[in-house]
Formats: C-alpha cells, structure tokens, sequence
C-alpha cells in the first residue's frame, strides 16, 4: 500500500472562499464574486448562491478528472460543463485512460464512478454530503488495497524478504524447553492453543543490533523465562504473521517484545515467543477481592499510564513508514504486567496497518463485543478512535474493579460497562460504581500508604475516561490530550500535600499518646514511635518521626528553627523522590508545635540490626545491596534530572529492611538537593554531618561534598566487617563473617570485593557512579545464584574432566548454567576423539569417535568433514552391503550400575525424512562369535540415527567391547551410503522397556480343556449371523468375559487363498479346538482375510485380534520382524511388525509386537486392535490383514486361529480377578459343537 501513500494532497487558494458555521452550513449564501469555469456549480451560475454542495459538485469534477485521467480544463472545451452531455452520447469506459483502466478493480471502479456521478447531480439536494462522499471513496481504496494485494493478509509470503533469521528459534529447542508442550508448563489456552512457560535461550537484541550478514553464532545471546505462545491450528496463522509483522519493528517498554518465532511447515508449528510478564494479564486482577483491589490508587493510575504510552507508541511512532496501526483489540485480557506491575500492550494478531490519520472501512469486524467502538461495530468505521474507545473501557474497569463483561452490567445492558458508566457520569451518581476499596482507603485508612483518590485526581480521571468512550469517534480525545490527563491526575496524587496531611490526634491515638513503650529508637533531634492503626481490614503499623520534643542542645530559638528546617527539607525530598528503594511517606502532621513525619513501617527494621544474623544468607545480603544501590541511583539522578540528592547519612541504621528483605533508603534529615551534572566539581558545606565511620574523609576534612561522597559511605554498608588494608594484603576472607563464609560463590566474591574497594578509593574520581555500582554487584548476584542453583547438578569431578579437555581455560571461565549446558551437549575429551555428556539426572553418556575404528583396506570408506558432527569428522562408507567395521573400544567415564545401551550413530549420505518411529534397516554383525541382527534404527536427533547393538550393566568393570560390522539391508536403505559418526554408551530408559509388550487388554487363559469331543449350544440365529457356512468348524462361539463376547475364527476361515496358488497344507490338529490347522508353505506374503458381523460382537468396545500360531520344526524365514499392514483399515494399523521368534530386547519397540506363551500350549501375537463401535459399517467388519518378509522366504508357520478379545482397563490386580474369575466360571462355559 505504500505506493498509495507517495501523494499527500492539501487545499489552497481559498482566495474566494466563505465563512460560515457548521450548523448554518445548509443556508443558502449570496455572493456577487462568480467566478466561472469549468468547476463551478450549475446552481451557482444562474442563482449567485452557495452551499456547501457546491463544493461537492466541483469535488465530483475532480474526481471525473482523476478518473478520465485528463483535466477539466481544455482550450475550447470544459470537461465539467460538457460532461453530462458526453455520458448520454458514450460509455464512461471510453473516456478513462486505457493504461488506468487496466489497473482497477471492477468494484472499487464502480463504487469510485457511482460516487462521482453522485456529486455532479444537477439538485443540490441529490447530491451527498462529503462525509458520504469520504466513506465511499475509502471503500473503493480498501477493495482496491485487496485487489493488489490478495495474498496480502493470508499468506506466509508477507513475511518474505524480511530479514528475520535472527528470531526464528529451532523447534527441537522449543520442545527441550517446555518438555515436549508438557502440561506443567501450560499457563493459559485460548482459542488458537495454549501459551507456556519456560527458560529458553534466544539471541539477546537488547545488547546488540542484529545486522544483516553477521553469523548468528557470533550475536549474543540470553537465557530467560519467557511466554511460549503454541498456535494449533490453520485458522490462527493470519494472527501468526500479523503479530510477527508487527512486533519485529515495534520497540518499547509499553509494548510485549517479540523475542523469536518458530515456522516448521514440515510439523505445522506455528510459534510466538515473548518476553515473560510475571504477573500475568490485568484481567486476572479485575473483581478479585485479593488481586487489583490490594493496589492502591497510585498503582492503577501508573498502570493505565503505562497502557497510554504504548497505545501512543503503536498509534504515532511504529516504524511503518507512513503506515500507522490500530490495534483492534484493546482489553484488559491483552494487557499484561511485569514484575513492579509494569503495564504492556500484547497480542496484535487483530492489528491494522492503515494511512496516517486516516478512516478505513473494514468489510469484516474484529475484536471483543464490550470493548468494540459502536461506530466500528455499526458501520466499519475504523479509525485511531477506535483504540481509544477499547481503551476508555478498559480505565472504566480500573476504576471500578470489575471486568466490562461482569455479569452486574450485562444483566443491565449487554454492551456491558461503558454505557452502564456513561449513564451514572451524566446523572452524577457515578460514584456508585467506584470500586469499594478506594473509597474505604479513603474513608478509613488514615495511615496507609494506599490511600484513595483525592477528589482532584478522581474527577480528572472520570472526565478522561468518559470522554474516550464517547459514542462518536469525533467526540474522543486523541491519545496526546488522554496522557496529559492521566499525568495530570496522577501528579494531582502525587504531590496533593492535603491528601498527606495527618492530624495529631489520630497519631496520638495510632501511638498510644506517644508512649515510651513504642519507641523504636532516638535521633539527634527526637524519637521514632511504632503505631498501629486499625480499621474493618484489620491493623496496619506505621512508624511516626516526632522532631523536637526531646531536649535539645544550644539557643531554643535556633533549635526550633533548625528542626523546622530539617523538617521541611526531608518532607519536600520525600513527596518528590518517590521509588521502590527509597522509604515511602504515608503522611505528616504540622500542628501544635509538632512536626511529626509518618513512614511506612519496615517490619525487620534497620540493616544494623540483622548483619550478625546467620539466617541472613549471601544471596540476600546482595539483594539488599543491590536495593540501596538502585535507591541512590534514583537520588543521584539521571542525565536529564534537574536535581540530584546527595544522603549525607548512609548507614546501616538509615537501611531499613520489610518482610520480603526488601531494602529502602531511609534517614533524609541531613541530605541536600542541589543542580544534577553541573560543571562545577564540589558543593561546598560548612556543616560537615554524617555518622562517624561512615564519611567521605576529604568530606570531613575540607567541606567539600559530591555524590562520590556517598560511594565511600557504601563500601562500610556493602562490607561491615572487611576492612581497607586486609583487602591490599590478599588476608580479607579472614573477616568475612563465619556465618556465610561457606556460601560464597568465588566470583561473586571477586567481583562484589572489586566494586566495594573502588567505592573506597581516596581519589573522587577513580570511585564509581551508582549505575555502575549496581551493574556490577548484579553481576556478583548472577555469578552468586548461578553457583547456587547449577554447581549441584554438575558432575563431582567436573574440574578434572574439564582439564581433560582441549581448552580448560575456556571452561574454567563460564558461569555454572553455560557449564551444564555444555556436559548436557557433551564436551570432547582425549584430542576430540570422546564426547561424555550428562543427562538430566546427572547420568553420564559417553561417545567414541568413528574415526577410532578399523576399516579393511577392501572396505571402500573416507573420511569427510561434516558440520553437524559432534566430532566434526566422520567415515562416509560407501558400499553398505560389505562394511567389515572393526570395533574395539572402552567406555572410561560412565556411572555404575546403570544399565546402558551401546548403539551405532550414523545417518543416510541421502536426505531422508526425520521420522518419530523406528526405521527397518536390519544391521548384521558379530559380537565375538555370535551373529547378530539389529532390525531397527531410530532418529537420535534431528540429524542422526542410531541403532542398539548391546546392552550391560555397568559395574566399573574395563570392559572391552568387540563388535564387526557387515551390512545393512538393502530393503529401506537402498544403495546409499552411510556416514558413520560414533560407538555411543547411552543410558536406557528403564520405564520404557518396562513397558514394552505390556497390554491393558485381558489375557484370558484358555485352558486345554476344550477338547474337540465336546459341544458348545450354538446362538438360536446361528443362520442369520453367519449367513453360509459351509462347515460350522469354520467359526464358532466361544463365550463371554466380564459380560463381554468373545470371538475365535479358525484358520480355515481367515486365511486368504490365492486362486490356483497354495498356499498352506491342512493338518490335524494338536491340542486345538478346531479339527483342522493349517501349515504355511515357503513364501514371502500371506493374507487373513475374514468379514464379521456386529452381533458378533459387544457394542462399544475395544477389542484386540490374536494371531494363535506355533512354529514347525522346519520353519524359516521367521527368525526376522515380519511387516503387517491393515489393507482396509490403514489408520488402525498400530502394529507395523511382529515377530514369531521373541528377540532380544533391543530389538524390541514401538511399532513391534512379541509373542507370548499361552497354558494350552500354542503362542499368541497381537495384530490389531479396533473399536466395535466405529469400525463396523453396514453391521459388518471385513479384515483383510497382509504379512510381508524382507528377509527371505516364510514357511513352516502353523495359524489356529484369530480371537478377538474385549479390552479392560485397569491396573494388574483388576486383570488378576478377572483371570481368575473366568477360571471358576470355565465349566459354565457351553462346550463347542461341531458339524460334520
């Protein structure tokens, strides 16, 4: 659209243009200057009068200029005063250029021809009103838009030629972190998937610009908690695309950043990835009585803000060229809250791109009824108003504590809040509406730090808020006009000083008259009091500062002026200097003489009062630190601060501590504000003040106060107990206190005694700024909460398997987390040639690198380096059906008694698709004299395949494992070569060979006793289920389980004959219940093929069909897994290969069936497993199942029968009972019949 946007046209030349006001604009006005050309209004010629029409005719002229492509004014003839005459006499097609013609869209030329005609109509009163003329001219340019762009908004192909390479995220990286989309990590779902919550490392945009051409390798990256959004369907992908769309370009702290994205067409994976917001969505907040109720009035005002600055951001400021955005889909649902209750803008799968300032009519609306615009929802009018009408619902439900949608509205109106709130505001009742809890603040809570809205700020946000959900787009503010109104209402807030003003009576009565028993300590100039308030929400303490009612020293007048002063100075800092770190005023009281200041309690009290607590671990010491360190980062001022304060106090008793060890700068009496960043170097004082111990010593001496002054008072705060001189002489871990010696983590404590001393230098100039102070004991913190968290989970003897490696040095100096994370990868060892790597659960795996195998010189083989190699080298053999690998190796590194499995890694030369089943390759080898196979291989990871050769027990035992290679099967691999990587040790998953081979089902055990003299009471429609029958020994009627039928087939009736081919010999039978089996003759296919009837069957049940075999002492072929594909009913086909022999365990998985030994002496194998109730069409089942052998011929296979047995679900004692209980009931079993 952006070609659209190259012509911006203004109006000029007003030289004959009229006054008058919008409500006079129909009057008819008579002026004598007419001035005649092809423009002008026919009215105007012969009457001498204007309206407003007029201009809409001389409009519809230009837009037939636009059309025709040619002007209106031509020597000897006027387009505008010929025109209609020119209709009447030809086509309008035939006047349009051709070049332009070619390019319009039929609808958008007719809305545009139609519009033009419209304005040229000879009454006035026929004519549109420009409004008119404007809204159908938008919608000729929004067809027009979709003509030239039909795969504008629904394909993937937008987001071609964007340099995105730096955000897309692998999916194998997104399933590692989120444990393949486990559960536990879901924190929310909607409509287009589920959102989760994990750690994940991405390239970190925030510390580098990431440019076209640079190697992602060589940008840094970062490791955080982020918001994984899973979409799971097709219906979400134009969401997909416009959130990418929009956020690569979108920058700002009131906006959800997009860190990466995930586009795996191969899996349909269609994946966001964002910043985490730790408190979740502000919806979650609203009507809860223990979520946004608890924020004070401050916070909410903050918070809609927040909201304010990003919707300004995405409206005015997005990087779209001339394009702006609408969001479409304001709410409190999309807005999402940090840590300190930050507000961001999220979800932007809705959003619009659309000309600046410009009105576009959507033919399709979006977004959430209660927030919707009335305008965009009657009649597509969309426009920047929109937004600011979702917004004005939104303050509404801050304001009120409840959800638009909550039921007390809809009940009323079911637009919800907005005009519920608009009707309160125009009575003046809307108080009504309020939530509670900022009218009890108010009401109540005289002390608290959460105190209602004063009514200054109150009716400025009602004003704005009501405005923005005006009816009318025209009649709401721009977003400018609404920030303005929200900052006035929260400075109204913040520096209302009667909102703070506290009367000495209800201090009194909080601190029991100023009782001694309150005293929480003494000042030079009074005492500090605890007091307790209480109201209907319980009691809340308070800590009042009571100047100049202790005795004092020196002239009483100069006493009391100086208190006074110390007063109104640290009065003024707290009601301007408000922040997490610094301690918040509740409230003051200047009566009577008294000059009380009232703070916020800390209910651990001061820092000096917990140093020697052992309780008071490392991590937290640092976390106090790096409090006071952001506290005098805010009082210090930041490059565009006006101001700055310098302490003049910090000590640990001006270091108060709350209950969550949060710390906060207290103390203000002695400090000054004084000109931030200005040239002159000092700010000299004569009043040199301070704790003893705790001053800048040239401060002392000279007089001469900067914030560096303050640097120096840190380092006794951040270090109580170390001291200048034990630090210079390498002997200071000699004063670290006993109580947290052992925790310290060797870098933290590098780095925090670093940046502690270079705040004690004696130059001013060579100590740090605060920023730079709480840069670096972040830095300690990380290394402190690294070591914590991942030094357990590395290996004991770490050390000296990374002095193993080629570059100890490299790995000595990463952080714990980047360790693990390389033994999870694995490290190489031994010149590269063994990888070891951990598991999750602190296992080792150990890889040894083909290039330590031999290779006959027959063996056609090479070397080839390779990328995705763990070694970088690997052997390329290039005849897979003549391999002759020697292997002889150890494993040296592995845990014991641990049972392992060593497995070949290799991959195809050839590409091949990544597959979750295992894959028929069939390996031969010999372990020492034994020939082996191992039938399957299965994908290791997204570029190697592996395959089990042995398993053992590791019992420390030097084991040397021997192992000749010789070929794989031609049938899956073809002729292609193989790249062979590496012999890998790897532990086996004990809980999935455990369950190999179980089955929920029933295994009824069918006694011998079924002899075939005996007779079984066939059903009454026995004709009628079976239909033709030659002999009724083809099928019969077993029984029932657990009221459930049970079904057996002979082998006569399910096994397929080919015409004219034989297939099988019959044969009497051996303990069977049929009088005759069939053997199976040498080949390499065979059918069962049979058709049931429902009432065969139970309705609604899982059944199982068994194979009944044994195996002749002549059999061949069968030694192999045999292939079995469900002809009719492929999507049940869950068994791909059985076995007749049972294998070794490796060879066992998935996707294979084992036999099983029955009591009556025949085996049994699972071959499907169905539901009665879905797979029967026509009351009938047909089955035709295929067997197939790629490793020579099948014979000497001797077939029962089938039986189909109900499933039940339950644990082994359930199955147990059952088996048991079929046993009692056996004689109760009708006996089989037989026909002749």
């Amino acid at each position: 659209m952006s070609h659209f946007l190259q012509w911006e046209p203004k109006l000029s030349s007003f030289k004959f243009s009229l006054k008058n006001t919008i409500a006079r604009r129909h009057r008819l006005l008579l002026t004598r200057d007419i001035v005649k050309n092809a423009y002008l209004d026919p009215k105007y010629k012969k009457t001498g009068g204007v309206t407003h029409k007029s201009d809409v005719y001389s409009f519809g002229v230009v837009l037939f200029e636009v059309l025709c492509g040619r002007s209106a004014v031509i020597p000897d003839e006027e387009l505008g005063e010929g025109l209609l005459s020119q209709l009447k006499k030809s086509h309008l097609e035939e006047m349009i250029n051709p070049h332009l013609r070619q390019q319009m869209d039929q609808e958008a030329f007719k809305i545009f021809s139609e519009t033009a005609h419209s304005c040229i109509q000879e009454e006035r009163a026929k004519r549109p009103h420009i409004d008119q003329v404007v809204k159908r001219l938008e919608k000729a340019l929004d067809h027009q838009w979709k003509h030239e762009n039909p795969l504008d908004r629904t394909s993937l192909n937008r987001l071609k030629g964007k340099n995105l390479e730096n955000l897309k995220i692998g999916l194998n990286d997104i399933k590692e972190a989120t444990k393949n989309f486990d559960d536990t990590y879901c924190i929310g779902s909607g409509g287009f998937g589920k959102v989760y919550k994990a750690d994940l490392e991405y390239l970190d945009s925030s510390n580098s610009s990431l440019k076209d051409g640079v190697d992602k390798c060589d940008l840094p990256r970062k490791r955080s908690t982020v918001a994984i959004k899973r979409i799971k369907n097709q219906e979400g992908e134009q969401g997909f695309i416009a959130e990418i769309e929009t956020l690569i370009t979108c920058k700002h702290e009131n906006v959800i950043s997009l860190l990466g994205f995930c586009y795996d067409e191969g899996n349909g994976a269609m994946i966001l990835v964002y910043e985490y917001a730790s408190k979740g969505s502000l919806e979650s907040y609203l009507g809860s009585s223990d979520k946004l109720t608890n924020l004070n009035w401050m916070q909410r005002l903050n918070i809609c803000l927040d909201i304010a600055n990003g919707l300004n951001y995405i409206h005015n400021n997005t990087d779209h060229g001339k394009q702006k955005m609408i969001h479409r889909d304001i709410k409190s649902d999309n807005i999402l809250l940090g840590d300190n209750w930050e507000a961001k803008i999220a979800d932007f799968g809705l959003s619009k791109f659309h000309p600046a300032d410009q009105t576009i009519y959507a033919s399709t609306i979006a977004g959430t009824y209660v927030y919707l615009d009335p305008e965009y929802e009657k009649d597509g009018k969309l426009n920047k108003k929109s937004d600011i009408y979702s917004f004005g619902v939104v303050l509404l439900e801050i304001l009120t504590g409840r959800l638009a949608y909550d039921s007390v509205y809809t009940k009323e109106n079911e637009k919800g809040i907005a005009p519920i709130a608009r009707d309160h505001f125009g009575k003046g009742t809307v108080m009504k509406i309020v939530d509670h809890k900022i009218k009890e603040e108010t009401d109540e809570h005289v002390f608290s730090l959460s105190k209602g809205p004063n009514k200054e700020s109150l009716d400025i946000f009602l004003k704005i808020a009501f405005r923005c959900v005006e009816e009318t787009q025209v009649q709401r503010p721009t977003i400018d006009v609404v920030i303005n109104e929200l900052k006035k209402a929260l400075d109204s807030q913040e520096n209302h000083k009667d909102n703070l003003k506290l009367s000495l009576k209800d201090i009194k009565l909080a601190t029991k008259g100023f009782s001694q028993v309150n005293i929480l300590g003494h000042g030079d100039y009074g005492n500090v009091y605890k007091g307790a308030t209480h109201s209907t929400h319980g009691n809340k303490f308070i800590v009042a500062k009571r100047l100049g009612k202790k005795s004092g020293q020196g002239d009483a007048k100069v006493l009391t002026e100086l208190i006074a002063a110390k007063f109104m100075a640290e009065l003024d800092i707290l009601m301007e200097y408000k922040h997490l770190n610094v301690i918040g005023l509740v409230g003051y009281c200047d009566e009577e003489d008294e000059k009380i200041i009232v703070y916020e309690y800390a209910s651990k009290g001061s820092l000096d009062k917990c140093l020697s607590d052992d309780s008071l671990t490392w991590v937290m010491r640092l976390k106090i630190c790096i409090d006071i360190a952001i506290g005098l980062e805010f009082l210090h001022g930041t490059v565009s601060s006006p101001d700055m304060v310098i302490h003049r106090d910090i000590s640990s008793n001006n270091i108060l501590l709350f209950d969550d060890w949060k710390a906060k700068i207290t103390g203000f009496g002695l400090s000054l504000v004084c000109p931030a960043n200005q040239n002159i170097a000092d700010y000299v004082t004569d009043n040199v003040t301070g704790t003893i111990g705790y001053r800048d010593p040239l401060y002392s001496k000279t007089g001469f106060l900067t914030k560096e002054s303050v640097k120096l008072d840190d380092e006794y705060l951040y270090l109580p107990f170390l001291a200048k001189q034990h630090y210079y002489e390498g002997k200071l871990d000699k004063l670290v206190f006993e109580g947290i010696k052992e925790q310290i983590a060797p870098q933290s404590y590098i780095t925090f005694t670093r940046i502690a001393f270079q705040c004690l230098h004696h130059m001013r100039e060579r100590r740090p700024t605060a920023d730079e102070v709480v840069i670096q004991l972040k830095k300690s913190l990380e290394f402190q909460e690294d070591y914590e968290k991942w030094e357990p989970k590395l290996p004991k003897d770490y050390k000296e398997i990374i002095q193993m490696s080629n570059c100890p040095k490299v790995y000595s100096t990463k952080k714990k987390e980047e360790l693990y994370n390389n033994f999870s990868k694995g490290i190489l060892l031994q010149q590269d040639k063994v990888l070891l790597s951990f598991d999750g659960h602190g296992v080792r795996n150990e890889m040894v690198s083909a290039t330590m195998f031999s290779y006959k010189n027959t063996c056609p083989h090479e070397q080839k380096s390779l990328p995705e190699s763990r070694f970088g080298t690997v052997v390329n053999m290039l005849d897979i059906s003549d391999l002759n690998i020697e292997i002889k190796t150890r494993a040296q590194f592995l845990s014991p008694n641990i049972v392992y499995g060593v497995y070949l890694v290799f991959k195809f030369c050839d590409s091949r698709n990544v597959s979750s089943k295992p894959v028929y390759v069939n390996l031969k080898y010999r372990k020492g004299h034994k020939s082996l196979h191992a039938y399957f291989a299965t994908w290791r990871d997204e570029h190697w395949m592996m395959i089990e050769l042995h398993r053992f027990s590791n019992q420390n035992e030097d084991v040397i494992f021997e192992f000749l290679l010789e070929s794989f099967s031609s049938y899956y691999c073809g002729d292609a070569a193989v790249y062979v990587e590496a012999i890998e040790f790897r532990a086996i998953d004990k809980v999935n060979h455990e369950e190999i081979g179980k089955m929920k089902e029933v295994q009824q055990v069918l006694k011998s006793e079924f002899n075939v003299g005996q007779a079984q009471q066939l059903p009454t429609n026995f004709e009628e289920i079976f239909k033709v029958c030659r002999n009724y020994d083809d099928l019969f009627w077993l029984g029932e389980v657990e009221g459930k039928q049970l079904l057996v087939l002979s082998a006569k009736a399910a096994l397929y004959k080919v015409s004219n081919v034989d297939l099988f010999t019959s044969k009497p039978p051996a303990q069977s219940r049929f009088q005759e089996v069939i053997e199976l003759l040498p080949q390499q296919v065979f059918h069962l093929k049979c058709t049931i009837k429902s009432q065969m069957l139970s309705p609604v049940t899982e059944y199982v069909c068994y194979l009944v075999f044994k195996l002749s002492e002549k059999c061949q072929g069968l030694h192999c897994p045999v292939k079995v594909q469900d002809v009719y009913h492929k999507e049940n086909n869950e068994a791909e290969f059985v076995y007749f022999i049972t294998p070794s365990p490796s060879n066992i998985n998935d996707i294979t069936r084992v036999p099983k030994q029955r009591e009556d002496g025949w085996m049994e194998i699972q071959v499907w497993k169905f539901n009665s109730t879905h797979e029967f069409k026509d009351n009938s089942l047909s089955i035709n199942m295929k067997f197939t052998s790629h490793e020579g011929i099948m014979s000497g296979l001797i077939v029962c029968g089938l039986e189909f047995r109900p499933m039940f679900s339950g644990n082994s004692d359930d199955i147990q009972r059952q088996r048991e209980k079929k046993e009692r009931l056996q004689d109760e079993v009708p006996k089989p019949t037989h026909s002749a």
